[in-house]
C-alpha cells in the first residue's frame, strides 16, 4: 500500500498550475533551439516571402529581436499563408504556412509546454505525440488482434482543425498554466489570420494546419473535448 503522504504528494503534483513559462520562451538559448528545429523541417516561406535560408542570413539579429519584441509584448505573428493540396481521398486540404519568424516562436512555445501535456496522455494515445508514430499505433493494433481483438474502428473527424473552438481550447490549457503572456501568446498564434489569395481572412475559430503548434494545440483540447478512453482498447 502506498504512503499516504506519498499519495498526497503525487495529488500535489497532478494539480500543479505553471505561472512562468514565457521567460523561458523568449530566451534567446530557447529560440536559437527553437531555430535548428524549423530548419531541419525546411518548409516555405510564409507571407512576408523570407525564406530559411533568407532568416539565417543575420540569425542573431533575428532571434535577438524576436526575443525582444516577445519581452516587451509588442510581438506579433503574421497572418499565415494559405496553400491547398489536394487529398488522396480527394477534395482539398487547406495548409496554412506561417512565416519563419513566427514558426521559430511556435516551436519555442511548444518546446516549453509539450512536457506539461505529454505525462497527461494514457499509453493508448499516438497522435501527435513526440517518439511516437501512426506505425507504432498500428502495431499496437497488431498485438490486441493477436491477443484475440476482432474490430478496429477506423475513424476521422471531418474538418477537425479547421473547426476546433479556440475558446474551449484555451479553458483546457488555462487549467494547466496560469502564465497570463503564454495564453495570450497561443491566442495569437490561433488568431493571427490567414492570407487567401492576397486578401486577409479573420480566424476566430480552428488552427491552421501546417502550423508548428498544431501538434501542442491538438493534444490538451482532444483529450477533454473529444475523447480518450481507458476503454478504448475494447
Amino acid at each position: 500500500m502506498q504512503h499516504p503522504k506519498a499519495t498526497e504528494r503525487n495529488v500535489n503534483v497532478r494539480k500543479m498550475k505553471w505561472y512562468s513559462l514565457i521567460d523561458k520562451v523568449y530566451r534567446v538559448e530557447n529560440l536559437e533551439s527553437a531555430w535548428k528545429q524549423v530548419k531541419a523541417n525546411r518548409g516555405a516561406a510564409g507571407v512576408d516571402g523570407v525564406t530559411i535560408k533568407d532568416f539565417g542570413k543575420d540569425l542573431h539579429g533575428n532571434i535577438e529581436k524576436l526575443s525582444l519584441d516577445m519581452r516587451t509584448n509588442s510581438y506579433v505573428p503574421k497572418p499565415v499563408r494559405r496553400v491547398e493540396i489536394k487529398k488522396d481521398t480527394g477534395g482539398i486540404r487547406p495548409l496554412g504556412i506561417p512565416s519563419i519568424r513566427d514558426r521559430v516562436a511556435q516551436q519555442s512555445a511548444r518546446n516549453v509546454l509539450e512536457p506539461i501535456f505529454e505525462p497527461k496522455f494514457l499509453d493508448c494515445s499516438f497522435g501527435f505525440r513526440p517518439g511516437r508514430s501512426a506505425h507504432m499505433a498500428i502495431e499496437r493494433i497488431k498485438l490486441f488482434l493477436e491477443a484475440g481483438y476482432v474490430w478496429v474502428v477506423d475513424a476521422d473527424i471531418k474538418g477537425y482543425f479547421d473547426n476546433i473552438s479556440q475558446e474551449k481550447l484555451i479553458d483546457e490549457v488555462a487549467k494547466e498554466v496560469s502564465d497570463g503572456s503564454m495564453l495570450k501568446l497561443i491566442r495569437s498564434f490561433l488568431q493571427s489570420g490567414v492570407m487567401v489569395n492576397g486578401t486577409f481572412e479573420l480566424t476566430d475559430k480552428g488552427t491552421p494546419q501546417g502550423g508548428l503548434c498544431k501538434a501542442l494545440h491538438n493534444p490538451p483540447y482532444a483529450k477533454k473535448v473529444i475523447m480518450q478512453s481507458k476503454l478504448l482498447k475494447y
